[in-house]
Parts: structure tokens; C-alpha cells; sequence
């Protein structure tokens, strides 16, 4: 049988090109460390591949949860544990204020220092990590308790509608009434003790001798003893005084600040309730947030820890003794709930600590078998590729003394 020039060349070829392509492949495995490069090389061992990567893309999302968790958790912490140094001293100065030999003047230099407190603890409440408050449960992007306050600075104040009311007209001096917002003709509630002044045609006028004040629930009452009680037995938002416009500028003046609620876009109020959760483990998903209710309502008495700091504040203003040494029982149950919030916290950080080690020795475990699979053995494939190499010279010198071709080749 005759064998030609173009067999021979055909098949030399190809035995070239497929020692060429065992030496490119074991270039390529030497150049990037991965026994699999294609499907192709192992089919089981690639598929075993890729659910081991899933795993550890799940693994590494989880361990950023947990990360961002414990995070989240320990601004709360940190926020709850200044809490707990406020309360520390509010006690302190509700028992320095409890004793019977102190007078009204030195009740309201101790009025002076609750209310700074008090705007502190508010702050307190107001934190924030990356955007987000805290306490405010799943409306995290709206401030739970934002400090607002009934401005009759300029004329624009009240065209804006930005002083509250009220309405005393109909109802006899020494009834409580209630103090509303002007805009949203909603009722005002935990006025801060301290900051309540009020104003007729320049003429300021003074809690306990004209009026008092319920800075809790809002509500403002005339004293039938007090000398301008027909003055300011009005209604402030529509009435007219001895022909003074009541809501205008330079009638009544009613100043003060008062903590609000976080409201939604439409204006409504909003829940500061519900929980943050995160992805730990596949499946498993666990809060990380503590509730403004949480944090400031006792679960058994109904205590409210920001009422406590008003009421308190206001029992100092109106030198009321036996509230200054209720305050202090007050103050104990708002420790209690503080600690309780504390507790559920520290118990989920830990949570989260083990749970994370776990995570970690899981993702060097599933590395370890990933890198079993898929990694060459570099002094394998090293002695393999000076093999290949000298097999592809041989071919090729091979090739040379086979391959002389002349013109009686192609006849």
C-alpha cells in the first residue's frame, strides 16, 4: 500500500497539534493554579466544584449579616449603656431633691440640669448607625422622637401656622385644657418642663401664679386666682382679647418645645415597633433591633421611661415634693426596663459571636475541600509539562526527518 506525501503530512500534524494542545493545558494549569479550567476536564468534580463555591458565596453573605449585625447591635449597646448613666444621675438629683430642706429656688437650679438630661436622653433615643435610628423599629429612616417646638417669633410663624393653642373660652378657670397643634390640629403631648412661656401683647405671664402646667399630656390651666384670668381664659386660635387678634403676631405668644412623634410621608404617625432581622445561618433569620417600646416601656407597670424625665422635670417646676420622691420609684423602674433591653441585647450579640466562629471554621472547611477539587499539584504538574514539553520537541525534530518533501511528493 502506498502511503503519500499528504497522509503522512496530514497525520503528522496531527500528532503536533495534540502534544501542542497536552502542553498548552498543563501552561495553562501551572499559570492559574486550577486543575479545572472547563467543564470538559471533570464533569463530577466540576459540578461538586460549583456547589462548594455557592456555598461559600452563601457563607461569605451571611458572615457580612452578622458583621453589620453585630454592628447595628453595638451602637444600641453603647447608646443603652449612656442611657444608663443618665438614669444614674436623674436618680441622684430626684434624691438630692426629695429632701424637705430644700427650697423651691434651688428645686429649679435642679429643673435646669433634668431638662439638659432630658434633651440628652432624647438624643439618646435619636441614634443612628449608617443612616438608620436604631430605636425607631422598622421605620428606621424616620426619627422616632424629634424635638419640635410652637414658635411666634415672626409674622411668618403664624401665617405658617406655627404656634400652638388652646381653647379656655368655654370652659371655667381651673379646668385643664388641652394645648393642640395649629397646622395638624393634632394634641400636644410631653412638653419639656422648662421651656413653657407665655406671652399677651408683649406682657409675659408666670406658671403658678396665672397658669400651670401638665407638661405630660399637654394641657394648660388657668388659675380663677390668678390676676389675668379673664385675659387668658381665651380661645387662642380664633378668639379676639380687649380687641387683640389672639393668633396674630404680637397677641399671644406660646413658646415651648415638646418631644413629637416620627411621622410618614402623609403626615401620620408612625409605629415605632416591629423587628430588624437578619440572615445568620441558611433558613435562620434573627432580630437585631431594640424597640422604642422596648427600651422605654416597663412590660408589667406600663412605665414610660421619656414620661418619667417630663414628669420629674415637672414636679421640680411646681416644687411638688411628694412626685419628686415618686420620680424616684419611677427612675428604679427605668432601670429595670433599661437592664431588660440591656440583657435581650447582650444575650443575641453572643448569638451572633458564636454563631459567626462557627461561620468562619465552616468557610475554611468548605475552602479546604473547594481547593482539593480544583487546585493542581504544582510539583505533579510541573514534572507532567517537562514531559509534555520533550514529547513536543521530540515530535517536531521527528517530524523533520520524516517530512522531506521534493516535487515527486505531490504527483
Amino acid at each position: 500500500m502506498r502511503i503519500t506525501y499528504r497522509t503522512v503530512s496530514r497525520h503528522t500534524q496531527y500528532v503536533i497539534n495534540d502534544r501542542y494542545n497536552d502542553l498548552a493545558r498543563l501552561q495553562e494549569m501551572l499559570a492559574t493554579g486550577k486543575r479545572l479550567l472547563r467543564p470538559s476536564d471533570d464533569p463530577v468534580d466540576v459540578a461538586n466544584d460549583l456547589q462548594l463555591r455557592t456555598k461559600l458565596k452563601q457563607l461569605s453573605q451571611l458572615k457580612k449579616n452578622m458583621k453589620d449585625g453585630l454592628a447595628f447591635m453595638q451602637v444600641t449597646d453603647t447608646a443603652m449603656m449612656s442611657i444608663d448613666t443618665l438614669l444614674q444621675r436623674l436618680r441622684e438629683l430626684a434624691i438630692q431633691a426629695s429632701s424637705d430642706t430644700l427650697s423651691d429656688k434651688e428645686r429649679l437650679y435642679i429643673a435646669s440640669e433634668v431638662e439638659q438630661l432630658t434633651r440628652q436622653f432624647i438624643s439618646l433615643t435619636d441614634t443612628m448607625y449608617k443612616g438608620d435610628y436604631v430605636f425607631a423599629g422598622t421605620q428606621t429612616k424616620i426619627m422616632p422622637f424629634p424635638i419640635e417646638s410652637s414658635q411666634a417669633k415672626t409674622p411668618q410663624d403664624y401665617t405658617n401656622l406655627e404656634m400652638a393653642y388652646y381653647d379656655a373660652s368655654a370652659v371655667a378657670p381651673g379646668t385643664p385644657v388641652q394645648i393642640f397643634d395649629a397646622f395638624t390640629g393634632d394634641a400636644i403631648t410631653n412638653i419639656i418642663p422648662g421651656t413653657f412661656n407665655l406671652r399677651v401683647a408683649g406682657t409675659t405671664y408666670y406658671e403658678g401664679t396665672d397658669f400651670t402646667i401638665d407638661y405630660a399630656n399637654g394641657t394648660i390651666t388657668i388659675l380663677p386666682t390668678g390676676p389675668n384670668a379673664a385675659l387668658l381664659s381665651a380661645d387662642v386660635l380664633n378668639g379676639n382679647i380687649a380687641g387683640v387678634p389672639n393668633y396674630s403676631f404680637n397677641g399671644f405668644q406660646i413658646t415651648f418645645e415638646y418631644v413629637g412623634k416620627g411621622e410618614d410621608i402623609y403626615g401620620d404617625p408612625v409605629n415605632n415597633d416591629g423587628h430588624i432581622l437578619r440572615e445568620i445561618e441558611s433558613g435562620i433569620v434573627t432580630p437585631i433591633n431594640i424597640t422604642a417600646n422596648e427600651l422605654l416601656i416597663h412590660y408589667e407597670t406600663g412605665t414610660n421611661l421619656l414620661e418619667t424625665f417630663i414628669a420629674f422635670g415637672q414636679s421640680l417646676i411646681q416644687n411638688d415634693r411628694p412626685n419628686i420622691v415618686n420620680a424616684i420609684t419611677n427612675i428604679d423602674i427605668g432601670f429595670s426596663t433599661v437592664l431588660a433591653a440591656q440583657a435581650k441585647n447582650g444575650a443575641r450579640v453572643n448569638r451572633f459571636d458564636i454563631t459567626l466562629e462557627r461561620n468562619e471554621s465552616q468557610y475554611i472547611e468548605t475552602s479546604r475541600l473547594q481547593s482539593e477539587i480544583e487546585d493542581t499539584e504544582y510539583a505533579e504538574t510541573a514534572t507532567k509539562f517537562a514531559v509534555a514539553q520533550m514529547v513536543y520537541n521530540a515530535a517536531l525534530q521527528a517530524a523533520a526527518k520524516i517530512i522531506q518533501p521534493s516535487l515527486v511528493n505531490f504527483l
